[in-house]
């Protein structure tokens, strides 16, 4: 493929791959899951209908393709609209079926179901361009049955991560460790993305305060779950029995990052003993096991607001690529990658995915 001379290869690593309808997962389980599905309807779907209402409409209208169905759900016209306009040599797709799991009761159900939307999208997209690359989703319901799947499906060419799914339990949990095992076994990263569900539910996590009023309230203070799970993973030991975990955090933002980091440290150094767990400052884990991606972009109101940004400790390893393709709110790559310092524009494009994600993520190059 070409790819602009001007710039780096780019990695993006938040794209959103959908289906035409629910019932496409069905040939992708057992004959028994697929009549235990089909009961549930709509009430199984990603796109529940019982959230806070968008403003808008949730994807771009231009995104939509012309051979019908949602937007994200055909893989030409995403390549056509998306990836190939701006040279992107590979997508890590994280899709939004497996996200209503969280709300289920039934884990051998949830489990069942993400494994058949994980066979699914590793034969109609991984297999079909090698630009396509899979984290394949896991269930928070029954970490074991998660572990299984991980190893089932962890080695299988195009698969470069590990989509866990926020429930209620904070990510420094034990309750993951047989999931953090099985990553570390397999060299995966696990990619942390919103399910929607956060501030809805109570069995998702939500933010600090209380319920939010809109949709708007939501969006707005959705970060302080993912700041919330960097602080638990780090001081409830969890880089200390997984050290080769890696987590990359999707759509949480970054610019949080500023404040937390000397606030962990200068708290730690106060009182170590309140996190005897772990055995360095909090932000040397933050450098060494998490990414964030750029997705959405803060855009202050000056250049000087946006560059101090990026004079966030160790920022410059810890910043990846991301559109949110197809959402509303996508981030156009030209837009974000002459925001970056050019000092950072290798890095962000594509090397720090290559270190997080090792070489299989640029597999089209190969």
């Amino acid at each position: 493929m070409t790819i602009h001379q001007d710039r780096p290869p780019l990695v993006d690593c938040d794209v959103h791959p959908l289906v035409k309808g629910v019932e496409s997962i069905f040939p992708y389980v057992s004959a028994s899951w697929r009549r235990h599905f089909e009961t549930r309807g709509a009430r199984m779907y990603a796109r529940a209908r019982d959230r806070y209402n968008h403003p808008n409409r949730t994807y771009r209208m231009d995104a939509v393709p012309e051979s019908g169905g949602p937007a994200g759900s055909d893989r030409d016209f995403t390549l056509e609209n998306h990836m190939s306009p701006f040279n992107i040599a590979s997508a890590l797709l994280l899709p939004q079926e497996p996200y209503g799991v969280t709300t289920w009761s039934d884990a051998s159900a949830a489990g069942a179901f993400c494994a058949g939307v994980n066979d699914y999208f590793l034969e109609t997209w991984v297999d079909y361009d090698t630009r396509f690359n899979l984290a394949i989703s896991v269930s928070p319901h029954d970490p074991i049955m998660a572990a299984a799947e991980i190893r089932r499906r962890g080695h299988d060419v195009g698969v470069i991560g590990i989509q866990l799914l926020l429930n209620e339990q904070m990510m420094g949990s034990q309750w993951f460790d047989p999931i953090y095992e099985a990553a570390s076994e397999v060299g995966l990263p696990i990619v942390l993305h919103q399910t929607g569900n956060e501030g809805c539910y109570t069995t998702s996590q939500g933010p600090a305060g209380g319920v939010p009023r809109s949709y708007g309230e939501r969006h707005v203070i959705l970060t302080q779950v993912g700041a919330a799970n960097v602080v638990d993973m780090v001081t409830n030991g969890a880089f200390e029995r997984f050290p080769d975990l890696q987590v990359v955090m999707v759509e949480w933002g970054f610019s949080w990052l500023s404040s937390l980091l000397p606030r962990m440290d200068y708290l730690w150094e106060q009182d170590p003993d309140a996190a005897p767990l772990i055995k360095k400052a909090p932000s040397a884990y933050v450098a060494e096991h998490f990414t964030f991606t750029t997705q959405p972009l803060d855009e202050p109101d000056t250049r000087a607001e946006l560059e101090s940004l990026f004079r966030i400790k160790d920022i410059d390893r810890m910043l990846l690529f991301s559109s949110d393709y197809p959402h509303y709110d996508t981030d156009d790559p030209d837009f974000v990658i002459r925001r970056i310092p050019k000092s950072m524009r290798t890095g962000v494009s594509y090397e720090n995915a290559v270190r997080v994600f090792g070489d299989r993520v640029l597999r089209s190059t190969h």
